[in-house]
């Protein structure tokens, strides 16, 4: 039940379609192609799940994590808009499930994606130390966007939190 990530980018947006499971192993992928493009001014993403059949929480807090990005010089922070387009009744529940569309752009309609040359995203992480501050920080911006993800997540994370600061020998990373 693998899945894998297409995506282009273009002045105004980054552009992903999701093909089967939207996942954790996808996800780092996804997070790091997205950042590179923030850092170069663009802050829209445009997710399509037309092909999409799951998506878990990971990959939906990696979502929820592109909203606050980035700050200015200022620290007033830089708005990334997620749209999420082409949703099926799987990806809607388990979106609806944890409160992302309170959030996130979700278009009921049909949307065509445009016409562009997508890239096939690799897929996993190469490390055990980014996989689990991924996993950490997808988990963090699911409770910050929806109270009731406190309760579900809140011992995953302060597991996670426990692990992170084995991994990097740390105190500091719970302030993430």
């Amino acid at each position: 039940m693998a899945g894998y990530l297409e995506a282009a980018r273009t002045s105004e947006a980054v552009y992903v379609r999701v093909v089967g499971l939207g996942n954790f192993n996808n996800a780092g992928p996804l997070r790091e192609y997205a950042e590179k493009s923030f850092n170069d001014g663009v802050r829209n993403v445009i997710i399509d799940l037309l092909e999409c059949t799951g998506l878990d929480s990971t990959f939906m807090g990696t979502l929820m994590g592109f909203i606050g990005f980035d700050t200015d010089k200022s620290g007033n922070p830089l708005p990334v808009s997620v749209t999420v387009v082409n949703a099926t009744p799987p990806t809607m529940r388990a979106m609806n499930s944890l409160g992302l569309p309170k959030i996130l752009h979700v278009r009921p309609e049909h949307v065509d994606f445009p016409t562009c040359k997508l890239e096939r995203l690799r897929e996993g992480w190469q490390d055990r130390k980014r996989r689990t501050l991924l996993i950490r920080d997808a988990h963090i911006a699911l409770m910050k966007a929806d109270r009731e993800n406190e309760s579900r997540f809140g011992p995953f994370v302060a597991a996670l939190v426990k692990e992170t600061r084995d991994i990097l020998d740390c105190d500091d990373v719970a302030d993430k």
